[in-house]
């Protein structure tokens, strides 16, 4: 059941988009990926440290107006954290790595050719969630919630021929324990260069 709900959600996404296109909208579609640099932040969180990761997936960019465009796009992202400790001589390493479906929904304003700046929400769903301990792994979910909301910002260059890259920040919104006991929020400055068909 849950599953269905997820893939209902991202359609029900997409379609809205895809119908708000007017006859004189400019729609663009291509392929983006890089790197993640994931950590969280919170009331809850102390010395958790940065891990990196990579997104992949495609877009959709619908040009409403010369300086303005709606962008989406389904992309598989892995976010999560660190812990890197010793303690009497002994070290511990503990990873935990977190794969999403991202799904922004983001505005963007072009002040120049070349440059735009975005800001919109994201819904991200949760596939799977690793622990890594002294190299050991275990795959487990429970007490996490299936559905992360975002703030995403940021700014990019449109290269002549297609090509663009981006700097962009996720901010979480909401607390990654499906409770909200534990205040703990995916924190994701990601590089990201893509192609425009």
């Amino acid at each position: 059941m849950k599953n269905t709900f997820k893939w209902v959600m991202v359609f029900a996404v997409i379609m809205a988009i895809t119908s708000f296109q007017t006859s004189h909208a400019q729609v663009n579609y291509g392929l983006k990926g890089g790197l993640n640099f994931a950590n969280v932040g919170g009331d809850d969180v102390e010395d958790a440290e940065m891990r990196i990761g990579f997104h992949v997936g495609g877009f959709l960019d619908i040009s409403l107006a010369g300086l303005v465009a709606v962008e989406t796009g389904l992309y598989y992202s892995q976010k999560g954290y660190q812990y890197n400790e010793s303690f009497m001589g002994v070290s511990f390493e503990f990873e935990n790595v977190s794969s999403y479906l991202d799904i922004p929904v983001v505005m963007k304003i072009s002040p120049l050719p070349l440059i735009h700046f975005y800001a919109g929400p994201q819904a991200s769903i949760l596939l799977d969630n690793t622990y890594k301990f002294n190299g050991e792994s275990e795959s487990d979910t429970e007490g996490m919630r299936d559905l992360d909301l975002a703030l995403v910002i940021g700014a990019g260059v449109n290269v002549p021929g297609g090509l663009r890259a981006s700097i962009g920040y996720d901010i979480g919104l909401t607390s990654l324990d499906e409770d909200g006991d534990f205040k703990a929020y995916n924190r994701v400055i990601k590089l990201t260069v893509g192609y425009r068909f």
